[in-house]
């Protein structure tokens, strides 16, 4: 903790902080550090230390959601209510105004200050919703990943980085500070998409650590009774039984992996051949038109192997592009198999809607060619995602397809430009959580219809 507070008090000062100003600050710690605990009591002999000044700080406190900070605001006002507080700022006391649990300010004309601008003390907001765009002296951001869940969640993430960027980092005076106190919860969550140097000064910090001698002990050590932890015995337990959430909450560190997705050496390339006894579809559609792709891949079946034939991925707006895309690229190799073609889409209220148009379409096709027949009697293989687990465990539980021999990619580029096969192999090979995963998507349902046609006793992987 010592570390945390000649980190929080630099002894810089500007116009409005005085003895705390300087570079945005990110501390990583390990979980049950008290974190919150002290910077809750720095906040709240900062506001009566600014004010014996004849400065007021505003303070913007962010957590993951409002009702997160909310339950810090709650604790900040408690100790600037309590006497042994206004015994030591006596010019401290709540505002008969305004004293709520999200936005409160002291009594400004009892602490003898004069505040031009709007006259407030603490704002909280939730990174997670609409944030509040308070202008501030200090930004705190204390919790906004409150889970293992949420920080692998690319959305939720990539929502906190939206607001984070569009709003909050706008909201500071000339001369205000951030600060911020987490701990990592996933790979790839805002602490490593926000929180980064140049632009901040971080902080790590780890369960356990080292000494001179190269031995382990607790990051807690030693212990009291007045100062309860952790012992090096639990700690070294907990890293036995589940080492990636260990290295992330405990050790704050990213933890390094041999590989992640299918082995690049399991990526084999071959000639189509000219006929194929089924050719299957797999169609990830976008939820919206500024983030994800519509994917598309389309495979063939042929003497009991998988061949990846054609990848495409686009932004469409309106499901007849969908429809006219899934049947620019069926039509390129209908003359390859005599039966009509499969889709695999996701079973989610998006797909339902696509499904009713496509099959509107499909009524009134007239097939006066031999594609478009055959298109006519598409059979559509909904896709359930909910409850198949992660992403990367879905496409990892037809690995030993690959490992097999029975999936290969088609060796010819396309000649229009329009080929994604290459990003595919890149997804399913490098996969991160953050990154727009729709072909890998496509691929995998399109191989859970496909492997159902080949003489295989391999079973999904669960």
């Amino acid at each position: 903790m010592l570390e945390w507070i000649d980190a929080l008090n630099t002894g810089d000062s500007n116009k409005y902080l005085h003895g705390i100003a300087g570079e945005d600050t990110c501390i990583l710690a390990p979980r049950n550090s008290a974190k919150s605990s002290v910077l809750l009591q720095w906040v709240a002999y900062n506001i009566g230390f600014h004010i014996n000044l004849g400065l007021s700080l505003k303070i913007l406190y962010i957590s993951y959601t409002i009702e997160v900070a909310a339950s810090k605001s709650r604790q900040i006002k408690a100790i600037l209510e309590s006497k042994p507080y206004q015994e030591v700022f006596p010019k401290i006391q709540p505002s008969k105004n305004k004293w709520g649990e999200r936005e409160w300010a002291i009594d400004f004309t009892h602490a003898g200050v004069s505040v031009i601008e709007e006259p407030y003390t603490l704002a909280c907001s939730g990174l997670k919703g609409s944030v509040n765009g308070k202008r501030a002296h200090l930004i705190i951001a204390d919790d906004v990943v409150k889970s293992p869940s949420e920080g692998r969640n690319k959305g939720i993430q990539e929502k906190l980085t939206e607001n984070w960027n569009q709003i909050v980092r706008f909201v500071k005076f000339d001369g205000s500070r951030t600060i911020c106190l987490g701990t990592r919860m996933a790979k790839y969550d805002v602490y490593t998409r926000i929180f980064i140097p140049p632009q901040w000064r971080v902080i790590t910090q780890s369960a356990i650590i080292k000494d001179e001698f190269g031995q382990e002990k607790s990051f807690w050590e030693p212990e009291t009774v007045e100062a309860p932890g952790l012992s090096l015995a639990t700690l070294q337990q907990e890293r036995e039984e589940d080492l990636e959430s260990f290295l992330l909450q405990r050790q704050n560190q990213i933890p390094e992996v041999s590989f992640q997705g299918i082995r690049s050496h399991l990526i084999r390339e071959a000639w189509l051949p000219q006929k194929f006894e089924r050719l299957i579809v797999g169609l990830d559609l976008a939820s919206s038109t500024t983030g994800d792709y519509t994917a598309f891949v389309l495979i063939g079946i042929s003497q009991d192997k998988l061949y990846i034939t054609d990848a495409y991925q686009e932004r469409l707006l309106g499901n007849m592009k969908k429809i006219d895309l899934l049947y620019e690229m069926y039509s390129r190799r209908a003359d390859m198999c005599t039966n009509a073609p499969i889709l695999a889409v996701d079973d989610n209220r998006y797909a339902m809607d696509f499904q009713g148009d496509l099959l509107d379409y499909l009524q009134e096709l007239e097939g006066t060619t031999e594609s478009e027949e055959k298109f006519k009697h598409l059979q559509i293989e909904p896709i359930k995602s909910c409850g198949r687990g992660e992403k990367i465990d879905r496409i990892m539980g037809h690995s030993l397809l690959f490992e097999r021999g029975k999936v290969y990619f088609n060796r010819v580029t396309s000649d229009d430009g329009k080929s994604h096969t290459d990003k595919l192999i890149q997804q399913i090979t490098d996969y991160n959580v953050m990154d727009s995963n729709d072909l890998m998507d496509s691929l995998e349902m399109a191989l859970l219809i496909g492997r159902n046609y080949i003489n295989s006793e391999i079973t999904v992987a669960g």
